[in-house]
């Protein structure tokens, strides 16, 4: 029986995949590097800021220190989100008040950093509704299990009582290897990217009571 839900954020609470791009082309801009859409989605989508600037300075040979440009990303994301907004996730809203009506265990375990999350969080309105876990509250992150295994300790449940809503493959191995069940999202990559044995839905609109009923 399902006791609580864990959100990934990032492509899950909120439609941010487009700006976090966006954020690292104008800040790589400055060092003369483009991420194309297709190879930012099927290489990075989910992984972590760190990870993702290493790559690319390897790919291009880039001799910098890649913390510093990260933390000049980031700086740019949060600028972009103040001054272009962000929206949910189509269909999160409604199921989040579902989740709010039947008294169930939420939270989000997301592998951005905090500021990011709360910057975005403050955009939705919804910074008082989360608890939330971010990268700098464990030492790996997915598809470690750390971030989960967290998560379900601090809202008081089983990990095999806890359902997880992802949109990464790192997100989703993950989740199993917590022992939890999962749900994933197309948002950001097409159902080819997820194995079969993960329930695959378009968005929230697609879920209802009656799906929460089935794990």
């Amino acid at each position: 029986m399902i006791k609580a839900v864990i959100f990934d954020f990032d492509g899950v609470v909120a439609d941010t995949e487009p700006i976090h791009r966006k954020s690292f082309n104008i800040t790589l801009k400055q060092l003369g590097i483009n991420l194309p859409l297709r190879l930012y989605k099927e290489r990075y989508v989910g992984l972590g800021s760190l990870s993702i600037m290493e790559d690319v300075f390897r790919m291009h040979n880039v001799k910098r220190n890649a913390r510093f440009w990260v933390n000049k990303r980031m700086k740019v994301f949060r600028e972009l989100v103040k001054k272009e907004g962000v929206e949910p996730v189509k269909g999160f809203m409604k199921f989040n008040k579902l989740l709010n009506k039947l008294g169930m265990k939420k939270i989000i375990a997301s592998g951005g950093y905090r500021k990011n999350v709360l910057a975005v969080l403050k955009c939705l309105k919804l910074e008082r509704d989360f608890q939330f876990i971010s990268r700098e509250d464990v030492e790996k992150r997915k598809p470690d299990p750390a971030a989960f295994l967290l998560a379900a300790k601090r809202l008081g449940v089983k990990p095999s009582e806890c359902l997880v809503f992802e949109d990464s493959p790192y997100g989703i191995e993950a989740a199993k290897r917590a022992g939890m069940k999962c749900v994933a999202l197309t948002t950001s990559l097409d159902r080819s990217y997820f194995r079969r044995n993960c329930v695959v839905v378009k968005d929230f609109r697609e879920l209802d009571l009656k799906l929460l009923q089935t794990f």
